[in-house]
């Protein structure tokens, strides 16, 4: 920072503290007060005399302790205070005076006896008890503050007893009576009713009370009413109660003033009374229910008791205050109230105050103020949940109800709005009957896309429901929100308010006496001579300079309040501002009456004359503040770009009238008001280029410096998280996360893209940082999302980073590294969101073997267990998401027309997902319990609307609130099949089955009645589309040997014939494109199968595939067509006439759909749902070779677990793996010449079978070695467990030497470990195990059963050899070792103590039939799909 503006910002600080006195004289001045007094009490009062002197006796003894002297400097203005009243009021004929002093005298005496006591204790006794005896010596003075305390209070009650007998007896009232004749002002009669109303339900009695908290309340109260009571008593006595001496019109604003005096007293105790209240309630919440409540979806700081908020000054607003109070008292009024104003015309602070006003009544059940600035702030699902999150603490009622919603249903918070409002706040509060008021301030600053506001959509349907409840709602008349009132089930409900249409002379008192009473503040706080300054020439200037704008006042004080320049040169820079133009929505202020003049000014008169070297630190930290996703403590923005804490402060502190910059550094600072920001970025509002922020280049800036501090920060497993960890494990991960990602951290993972995706000017800067976040940061920045819960946005941040660098950057390298993170991020943000250490142990394990995001991070991986040496794919398939379901098996999906959102449907609810991360977004549920829906399900065209079929109805939602629109009923129970919508969206035809018939009902959506019905009569297949403003249907009707007919018709009150087309009958027809009158087909019988597409007009075969194919499908335009086969999807792009293979990849049977775009592909089957996305790539896809046709998977592992062989059935080549390999590599192959049937692995000895062929090779790690076996003719009946021992000639050598002559005849069943033990067959009888290289006899079994054996955990010592009888029981040769018991559990491969080690992809997981251990339990073998794919994990 240079020296300038160093010394500028260090003068922008507090006034410099005075030196204070020192502790000891501080203590005798105490001694020396409370000594005065009771000098003076001696005559008024002598018992407080003598007690002061018992407390003052104790001093001496207990000067050293800070505490003590604290008590004793506060206890002196109440003791004055006391005095003071025992001067005044004589006690004399007066019981009540008496009785209240008798009661002080014996506190005050009980006071003395304790203090003498103490004081008079031997010097030892004092010593050794001092510290206990300074803790009692706090507790005297404390009771001495009370027992004045209850005098006091005690005492004032007979003021409030007189206020309320002056407004009873109705003195009070005749006057006003007077006034209304005179003056016929109905909002004066309003006014004093309200307020004799608020004072008779006040209810303070004259009970002895004993908690400080409320006597302290009482005490304020009481000494406001004595004011007001004074004032009174003048009133009445200057027109004796009599209406003839009304006359004076300044009466009424007398006796008005004085209402507002005594409602303001009132509100006031009333509201810390209710706040007392409400936290001894939450205290009194049971800790289940806490816990419970604590974990709801809700968003923080919005209630209006936040610190921060501030509401009307006394006496502005009167006249709308007074409204909208009215409004709330008034059940017989509307249930909703729109405060409408333009910004900066004051609506946060009258929601504020009548926030305020109807808490101190009791009657406020929740509030929540939006703001742009804040995430959870802006976002419209975090209303309603905390509502109710703060309903449940002030109503045990509402509690009662809730919480049990919530154990069951704890997602509610992430459901449609409708569900939302309907589930938290109506329904309970229609059942527990509660009479309250909801505030919700600001609501233009949410984010809503829907042209008509969605949260008023809700309400429009729900409100009216809620009896006794009342909603009190401000915002700008945006486009939106003036459309969401103007709907017809809410317009009826509503009273609107518009703010900046009230009188401009009432509008500029109430600012003229705001700006009074801030510049008298100010002036009496720096010292000015308010005689002097301000005058009336400054305050006209400045109300005329705020064109009813409140926030131009507010501002202006905030300017002038400069800690060392003079307030009257700070009002000269205003004065001399030039002139501007501005514009508020569609009003246009005139350039004399502008903000645009102020800021600018305030930005001139901070860096006037300070180099400009300073200007780009300025620059960022200021854009920082007006550009930031979610607002930053200055400790944080430092960190961003690598300035000092304090001189990101002092910065800010040039400017800090603009802005709400806090004392802690820690906390967040924020413009004061939205006009700021929007003033700032515009040129054309601020023309000085210096000070100008540019939205593009801004965040330009911040996206390099979220890139740079993520580069320098992150690194693997930043928070030392215990391997294969999931989250919800980790006991401290709050903690964790607290000390190890900073605040600033944090925000540049989660905000770099969406300021990336902003960023325009010259991009270059950014690419090398960008480049090395991707190649170095990528999965430490994966950590970070996945431990704070934000895994969801890695797939939105790619896609936004793909976007840019397309279209902006045009970096094409970087684009297709996004693009392969973008495939990693979808496929594994199952594991991803749960778990941040399987971010390697799983998703990195299972990431392709040519992926680039494997060939950068892998050497990363942070251990060597489990690893998968077999069944990692070598490329990525199309990116895909999947998720389970939430409810039952899924019946039927569908795409939105915009293809961003997808619906599917089970028989309980229906569920709307983000189509990019498969993240659900809201759930549709019936109200009526017996409701079942069914496979019918459709977006209408223009995607806002969605319908479903039930057993008895069709449901029509809202999407954006999830509310039922319209509900048709069929007027029978049936299985609807097929729904769709007319492509104008008036229209909805379904195709339903009724008791074994079948017809096509058409209805009008808007009137719900039936258009037309059709019955259909010898169905096979059909197809229902929409066609204009009607619907065709296809129709298959035939047999298999009369020949198949396709007829197309016209749907009406009968179905109209347009076209047939025949078909040959050994055909089985399958889907049908309705664009292009393509159908699929099958033929064929055993394991001749074929897959046709023909075209319907000539019956041209457009594609033929040998196989059996299933879940056939085509684009919306019939250029794209997929089907399902032996564990591949394979899709074709129709090209030249013909449909050429485009894509494959492995793939479960589902019930397939394509997105409208034809790039996406839906699928579901039972739980599952999937999402497909075929192609990133801007450029063309390449067209992939077809897929062989394979037999049966054949596999064999060697008894030491190094080796595993695979073949296909009668296929010539087998695969060899090392399992030991450290890393998945390149397998070595084997070319048999023959077809191979079968496949053993004896040690490192390959033994292969063919028809009549018996082949072995030695496996070694140099490589194959062939000839160890002679070829030979094999019979058929030949087991490869039975080969003659004499071919492997070295073995056979070493059992020579052993002198056994029989040896011929023995054959070799298994080689363990390394082939040093070996089980033989004896004579073909006994079972002989044998040291390979001693040749020891290491056991012997001479009644062996059944011929298959198998070595478990061998090792070189020893071994167990098991056999197999009649699949029931195994039978150790030697000793017994345990079985692992690692088991597959949820998608997971899980140790015995419960550990996750490996996530497992949706389609590698399956039953325990398909999954087993090899022989040394450590590594595990999976077999899925047809034909069978093979994993093998080593563990």
């Amino acid at each position: 920072m240079s020296e300038t503006l160093r010394k500028r910002a260090l003068s922008s600080g507090g006034t410099p503290t005075q030196p204070s006195s020192s502790k000891k004289q501080r203590f005798i001045d105490v001694a020396k007060m409370l000594l005065d007094i009771a000098k003076e009490s001696s005559d008024v009062f002598p018992v407080l005399k003598s007690c002061l002197g018992g407390v003052t006796a104790l001093i001496k003894h207990y000067d050293e302790y800070n505490d003590v002297k604290d008590k004793l400097s506060d206890l002196i203005p109440w003791l004055e205070k006391l005095l003071e009243t025992l001067a005044k009021v004589n006690p004399n004929n007066d019981r009540e005076e008496m009785e209240r002093r008798s009661q002080l005298a014996r506190s005050l005496e009980d006071i003395e006896a304790r203090s003498l006591a103490l004081s008079e204790k031997g010097k030892i006794a004092r010593v050794l008890d001092k510290t206990r005896d300074s803790g009692e010596v706090i507790r005297l003075v404390e009771k001495l503050r009370q027992a004045i305390l209850i005098y006091q209070v005690s005492q004032q009650q007979s003021i409030y007893n007189q206020v309320v007998h002056l407004t009873a007896v109705g003195r009070f009232k005749a006057s006003f009576d007077a006034l209304l004749k005179l003056h016929q002002t109905s909002p004066v009669k309003n006014k004093i009713e309200s307020v004799c109303a608020r004072l008779d339900r006040l209810g303070v009695q004259g009970d002895a009370v004993k908690n400080v908290d409320e006597l302290m309340r009482r005490k304020t109260l009481f000494e406001t009413l004595e004011e007001i009571k004074d004032k009174l008593q003048r009133l009445l006595s200057e027109h004796s109660g009599t209406t003839e001496h009304v006359e004076k019109e300044g009466d009424v604003t007398v006796v008005c003033d004085l209402a507002d005096d005594l409602r303001d007293a009132i509100v006031e105790y009333q509201f810390a009374q209710q706040n007392a209240i409400y936290e001894q309630n939450c205290k009194l919440i049971d800790t289940a229910e806490l816990s419970i409540l604590n974990n709801c979806h809700r968003a923080r700081g919005v209630e209006f008791r936040h610190s921060g908020r501030q509401g009307c000054l006394k006496g502005t607003r009167k006249a709308i205050l007074d409204e909208i109070e009215s409004w709330s008292n008034d059940s017989n009024m509307s249930p909703v109230y729109w405060l409408n104003g333009l910004a900066g015309t004051g609506k946060s602070t009258v929601a504020q105050t009548i926030a305020e006003r109807i808490f101190a009544e009791g009657r406020l059940g929740a509030s929540f103020f939006c703001s742009r600035d804040f995430k959870d702030r802006r976002s419209l699902h975090y209303i309603f949940p905390t509502l109710a999150f703060q309903l449940a603490h002030k109503y045990p009622g509402f509690r009662s109800i809730l919480v049990p919603l919530l154990q069951s249903n704890p997602d509610i918070g992430h459901e449609s709005l409708f569900n939302q409002m309907r589930t938290l706040i109506a329904e309970p509060l229609s059942l527990s009957s509660i009479s309250t008021v909801i505030v919700i301030d600001a609501l233009d600053e949410c984010v809503d896309d829907d042209p008509q506001s969605t949260i008023l959509s809700v309400m429009g349907r729900l409100v009216e429901g809620i009896p006794n409840v009342k909603f009190f709602i401000t915002g700008r008349p945006e486009p939106r929100i003036q459309s969401g009132f103007r709907l017809g089930l809410l317009r009826s409900l509503t009273d609107i308010f518009v703010l900046h249409d009230v009188e401009p002379s009432v509008v500029n008192m109430d600012i003229r006496l705001f700006l009074k009473h801030g510049l008298s503040e100010l002036a009496k706080r720096r010292g000015v001579e308010q005689d002097v300054w301000p005058t009336d020439e400054h305050i006209n200037l400045l109300c005329e300079r705020a064109a009813g704008l409140f926030v131009y006042a507010v501002a202006t004080l905030k300017f002038l309040d400069h800690a060392f320049t003079p307030p009257n040169k700070q009002l000269d820079i205003i004065a001399r501002a030039p002139e501007s133009t501005t514009f508020e929505g569609k009003a246009k202020f005139r350039s004399s009456m502008t903000l645009d003049s102020l800021y600018l000014s305030c930005f001139q008169n901070a860096f006037d004359g300070v180099d400009t070297e300073d200007d780009e630190k300025v620059c960022s930290v200021v854009g920082t503040v007006v550009l930031a996703m979610d607002p930053l403590p200055p400790s944080a923005i430092a960190t961003l770009f690598n300035l000092g804490k304090q001189e990101v402060i002092d910065l800010l502190r040039l400017i800090q009238s603009l802005l709400k910059l806090p004392e802690d550094p820690d906390s967040p600072v924020l413009p004061f008001h939205k006009s700021f920001p929007d003033f700032i970025t515009n040129p054309l509002r601020c023309p000085n280029k210096r000070f100008h922020i540019s939205p593009r280049t801004g965040h330009l800036k911040i996206a390099l410096s979220c890139l740079k501090l993520m580069n320098i920060s992150l690194q693997q497993n930043l928070l030392s998280l215990p391997n294969y960890a999931l989250n919800l494990e980790v006991k401290d991960l709050e903690m964790r996360i607290k000390n190890q990602i900073s605040s600033a951290l944090q925000y540049a993972c989660k905000s770099w893209h969406s300021h990336l995706t902003e960023a325009r000017g010259d991009v270059s800067v950014i690419i090398p940082t960008l480049q090395s976040f991707l190649q170095e940061g990528f999965l430490a920045w994966l950590e970070v999302l996945s431990v704070i819960g934000a895994a969801g946005d890695a797939v939105i941040a790619l896609e936004r980073l793909m976007h840019w660098l397309q279209e902006v950057a045009k970096d094409y390298q970087l684009l297709n590294i996004a693009r392969d993170y973008l495939q990693f991020a979808t496929a594994f943000l199952e594991v991803i969101s749960v778990s941040a250490t399987h971010i390697y142990h799983s998703a990195l394990e299972l990431s392709p073997l040519s992926s680039i995001i494997r060939k950068l991070y892998y050497s990363q991986h942070p251990c060597s267990s489990p690893r998968v040496v077999v069944g990692v794919p070598d490329s990525w398939s199309p990116s895909t998401a999947s998720a389970s379901a939430k409810h039952s098996y899924y019946l039927s999906s569908t795409w939105s027309p915009c293809g961003q959102f997808i619906a599917v449907v089970s028989e309980e609810a229906i569920e709307i997902w983000d189509a990019l991360a498969l993240k659900l977004l809201s759930t549709f549920q019936s109200s009526e319990v017996a409701t079942r829906f069914r496979q019918g399900l459709a977006y209408s065209p223009d995607g806002y609307s969605l319908a479903a079929c039930c057993n008895t109805a069709i449901i029509i939602w809202d999407i954006q609130t999830g509310g039922v629109v319209k509900k048709i009923d069929y007027g029978v129970s049936g299985d609807c099949l097929e729904l769709v919508w007319s492509l104008d969206g008036g229209t909805i035809a379904i195709l339903l089955q009724v008791s074994g018939t079948w017809a096509i009902h058409t209805y009008g959506v808007a009137s719900g009645a039936i258009q037309s019905s059709s019955p259909i009569q010898s169905i096979r297949s059909t197809h229902l589309w929409a066609h204009n403003k009607s619907f065709k249907v296809m129709i298959e009707t035939g047999d298999s040997l009369k020949g198949h007919t396709i007829n197309i018709f016209e749907v009406g009150p009968t179905l109209i014939k347009i076209e047939p087309f025949a078909f040959q009958s050994y055909l089985t027809l399958g889907v049908f494109s309705p664009t292009t009158y393509r159908i699929s087909a099958s033929t064929g019988y055993n394991d001749d199968y074929k897959l046709l597409v023909l075209d319907c007009y000539n019956s041209k075969v457009l594609l033929q595939e040998v196989g059996c194919y299933q879940d056939p499908c085509f684009s919306p335009d019939g250029s794209t067509f997929a089907a399902f086969t032996r564990g591949y999807l394979l899709i074709w792009r129709y090209t030249s006439g013909h449909y050429i293979q485009w894509k494959r990849f492995q793939q479960n049977p589902m019930k397939y759909q394509f997105s409208p775009t034809s790039l996406s592909i839906l699928g579901h089957a039972g739980h599952l749902l999937q999402i497909l996305h075929l192609d990133y790539s801007p450029t063309s896809p390449v067209t992939e070779p077809a897929i062989a046709t394979h037999g049966q998977l054949l596999d064999a592992f060697s008894s030491s677990g190094t080796y595993i062989a695979t073949a296909y059935h009668q296929e010539n080549t087998i695969t060899i793996t090392n399992l030991h390999s450290q890393n998945p590599s390149p397998s070595q192959f084997i070319d048999t010449a023959f077809g191979i049937s079968e496949i053993v692995l004896t040690g490192n000895v390959l033994l292969v079978k063919g028809s009549d062929t018996l082949v072995a090779w030695l496996l070694t790690e140099e490589g194959i070695v062939d000839g160890i076996l002679d070829n030979r003719r094999a019979n058929s009946n030949d087991s490869l467990w039975n080969i003659p021992l004499k071919s492997f000639t070295s073995f056979w050598a070493r059992l020579l030497q052993q002198g056994d002559s029989d040896s011929s005849n023995d054959n070799v069943l298994e080689f363990s470990v390394e082939d040093e033990i070996a089980a033989i067959r004896h004579n073909g009888l006994a079972l002989r195990v044998y040291h390979t290289k001693t040749g020891e006899t290491l056991g012997l079994d001479k009644e062996p059963l059944g011929t298959v054996y198998y070595f478990d955990n061998p090792g070189k010592d020893h071994c167990n050899l098991y056999h197999h009888n009649s699949y029931k029981h195994h039978k150790p040769l030697k000793c017994d070792w345990p079985i692992s018991q690692t088991t597959l559990q949820e998608g997971w491969i899980k140790d015995p103590e419960g550990k996750h080690q490996l996530w497992l992809y949706p389609h590698w997981r399956s039953s325990q039939n398909d999954v087993d251990w090899l022989h040394d339990t450590s590594t595990l073998r999976l077999r899925q799909g047809k034909p069978s794919q093979l994993v093998i994990v080593k563990f």
